[in-house]
């Protein structure tokens, strides 16, 4: 078997062996294909009649002539006895629901990411929450939110998706990628999950479907192949689903998680003792640099890791083989108008869900009225057949032409002599109005307001009304939108963990990011750190993300631009209430100017930024304005403080004025030796002429002398000795 004549026995025996594989690998994929798609009969069966409940209120909603389709809760089909009828349709269920979806749109959930642990960078979480903006802002983040909202909201279901996509598709040396938000259209038909998945976000799913329809000319095109269609199929299959048509062709996205079993291993410096922990493929790119970083080995050991594959199949077989995508998590996201599980299977419904009986019931007798209404509320004559003949003509174009007269003959025997006159015999009684029909339609309208949560008096609400009244009715109309809101919440949230998973792989490489800030600024970051293999000259990424964990929370409220001018409001109340000499004037105008828009303000805006910055009334929120704040800081320290200036100029005052009490008692001693001086010779003379006139001999004479001298000796080194210098006087 599988021999081929010419070649030895050897490669006969490789050859036989080569084809055994593949048969084998073609065997194991068929049985892949099958376990798929009874995977998808197990999603789609429990879920068909709920979907397509969905459906219908969606085209009831949105479709014109979609109120007069399907049937009552019951059952009862308003085709089948109601066709005569004019059918008009008064669509009393979409004002609600579009009360209800804008307030969603005027009240933006937002994503935020937080440090959970010590590990966890705060300016890292601020990163995640700008670039997390930025990737919304330019894929289809707003679109897709919008549209999985407008179908949660209206049919009970909708879903959107996380992808990564190369930033430049049409540049080859350019393998940078990013995560997109992206729409899904019509999910009721299209997004089935693993029905042993229990919870709202379905995180517990292993599996899931994402369907899409091509033409047999675009898939021919797509797959350059047949359309399964066309093929003739002769065996039968043992799934249920119908995946090919004569004009339509199903394919769909099968994500699977697997959980695999990686080597993880540690790595310490002995200098610094920090450790490093990476995978086992992550290690084989970086190993070296690690060794000659001074990195040993201290533990290695084998985890489980979750991992998302994905792969492309129709009913006939794998378009696309099974390949990881980046993230941990199937990137589906559920929405959900309102949700349960009851006979283990779940059902779920938008708000027109109960409003849409009241609703045909309203529209069925609005359309008997309108039909009463149409009929010619005047009196038809009753006259006999002899009498218009021949004037058909005028009888019956008469609510039309709406004629002055009408003819009408006399009815004669055969002598001629006439037997009626061209009077009518008679005449119809005009349609009399329902009264309890009338009554009803009224009722069915209050019903559907109670139904859809509506109120007459938020409608025509007075201008007079006091303000307290006001925040009561729309708390209360807030109410019968707040679990749709909640429910989009828990969306968002799921959708913050799935692109925080993603993001931990797809910007793991060293390159500048943009990031959008709270007020719509944008500002350029680095989210990682990077090594370059010596050996091949590869990039290896070392990323922070992978460094701690981050929790992720969700906001709801008014939007970035209602809630800065409720502040502005605020505010400028506050300013009116304040002195014009209170010292935190000038902060609040600053914050007042810094949250108002206009044109030709911004180098205004901007000068008032800087100077909240450096007054410190603003935090900087980038680089740049780090910069200005730390220029502020340093002229600030080359400039002399005025505390030190003060007590520089109180400290030469000081030495000043002791300085002046130095010399005043120097020219005291001064005086006073001058003095002494005048003394002594006053008291040398006095000697001197005693002297003379005593005839007081030598001696004693020059001992006097000699004591007067040495006085004077000392009085004169008193004098002379250096006085204390100013510092010396001042107290220690």
């Amino acid at each position: 078997m599988y021999a081929l004549p010419g070649i030895g026995p050897r490669r006969n025996r490789n050859i036989r062996s080569l084809i055994l594989r593949l048969v084998n690998m073609a065997e194991t994929l068929e049985k892949k294909h099958e376990r798929i798609m009874l995977r998808f009969d197990r999603a789609y069966s429990p879920q068909q009649e709920v979907r397509e409940k969905c459906i219908e209120a969606t085209r009831f909603a949105r479709v014109p002539g979609g109120q007069w389709e399907g049937a009552t809760a019951a059952g009862t089909k308003l085709d089948e006895q109601f066709e005569k009828y004019p059918k008009f349709e008064i669509n009393k269920v979409a004002t609600e629901l579009n009360r209800i979806i804008a307030e969603y749109r005027n009240n933006r959930i937002t994503v935020k990411f937080r440090p959970g642990d010590r590990e966890a960078s705060e300016e890292l979480a601020n990163k995640l929450n700008g670039l997390f903006r930025a990737d919304y802002e330019e894929t289809d983040g707003g679109e897709a939110c919008d549209n999985a909202f407008d179908d949660a909201a209206t049919g009970g279901f909708g879903c959107f998706r996380l992808t990564s996509m190369l930033v430049n598709e049409f540049d080859p040396m350019d393998d940078r990628q990013r995560i997109a938000i992206e729409p899904i259209y019509d999910p009721s038909r299209s997004v089935w999950f693993d029905p042993d998945a229990k919870k709202y976000d379905k995180s517990d799913a292993l599996w899931a479907f994402c369907m899409y329809s091509l033409s047999p000319e675009k898939y021919e095109t797509e797959y350059g192949k047949k359309p399964p269609a066309s093929l003739d199929v002769t065996s039968m299959t043992s799934w249920e689903y119908d995946w090919f048509d004569a004009d339509v062709i199903y394919i769909a996205k099968y994500y699977e998680v697997r959980k695999e079993s990686v080597d993880v291993i540690s790595y310490r410096h002995p200098i610094t003792g920090e450790i490093a922990t990476y995978d086992s493929d992550q290690v084989e790119d970086i190993e070296d640099e690690l060794a000659i970083a001074g990195f040993h080995e201290v533990a290695r050991r084998s985890v489980k890791r979750r991992r998302v594959y994905v792969s492309v199949v129709d009913g006939d077989g794998f378009l696309e083989k099974p390949r990881r995508i980046p993230g941990e998590h199937i990137p589906l996201i559920p929405v959900y108008g309102k949700r349960w599980f009851i006979d283990d299977i779940e059902r779920v419904e938008g708000h027109i869900a109960k409003a849409m009986d009241p609703q045909r019931l309203y529209n069925l007798q609005v359309s008997m009225l309108a039909d009463t209404a149409a009929q010619d509320p005047g009196q038809i004559p009753i006259v006999g057949m002899e009498q218009i003949r021949g004037l058909e003509k005028h009888w019956e174009a008469r609510n039309k032409k709406r004629p002055a007269f009408l003819p009408l003959r006399e009815v004669r025997d055969k002598s001629g002599n006439i037997i009626a006159g061209a009077t009518p015999a008679g005449y119809t009684q005009p349609a009399v109005m329902n009264q309890a029909l009338a009554a009803l339609l009224q009722q069915t309208s209050a019903d559907i307001q109670e139904v859809t949560g509506g109120s007459q008096a938020m409608q025509q609400m007075p201008s007079n009304i006091a303000q307290e009244t006001v925040n009561n009715l729309m708390n209360r109309a807030d109410m019968a939108s707040f679990i749709y809101l909640d429910n989009m919440a828990k969306s968002l949230k799921r959708a913050g963990e799935v692109w925080l998973s993603m993001a931990r792989e797809v910007y793991g490489s060293e390159r500048e990011v943009r990031i959008v800030n709270e007020d719509g600024s944008d500002d350029i970051a680095v989210m990682s750190a990077q090594v370059v293999d010596r050996q091949t000259g590869a990039v290896v990424a070392l990323n922070d993300l992978s460094v701690g964990r981050y929790d992720v929370t969700v906001d709801v409220g008014p939007s970035y631009t209602a809630r800065r001018d409720a502040t502005v409001s605020v505010l400028t109340n506050v300013l009116s209430s304040m002195l014009p000499t209170d010292p935190m004037r000038p902060a609040i105008q600053g914050i007042i100017l810094d949250n108002i828009d206009g044109e030709g303000l911004d180098d205004f805006k901007e000068y008032n930024r800087n100077q909240l910055l450096i007054s410190g009334i603003a935090k900087p929120r980038n680089e740049k304005e780090q910069q200005i704040v730390q220029q502020a800081q340093m002229a600030a320290q080359s400039q002399p403080n005025p505390e030190m200036v003060l007590a520089q100029a109180q400290m030469v005052a000081a030495q000043a004025e002791a300085q002046k009490a130095t010399n005043e008692t120097a020219q005291t001693q001064i005086k006073a030796f001058t003095a002494q001086q005048d003394a002594m010779e006053s008291q040398a003379n006095t000697v001197y002429k005693l002297a003379q006139a005593r005839n007081i001999d030598d001696k004693a004479v020059m001992e006097a002398i000699r004591l007067l001298k040495d006085v004077a000796e000392s009085q004169q080194q008193q004098f002379q000795s250096p006085p204390q210098s100013p510092a010396d006087l001042m107290p220690s």
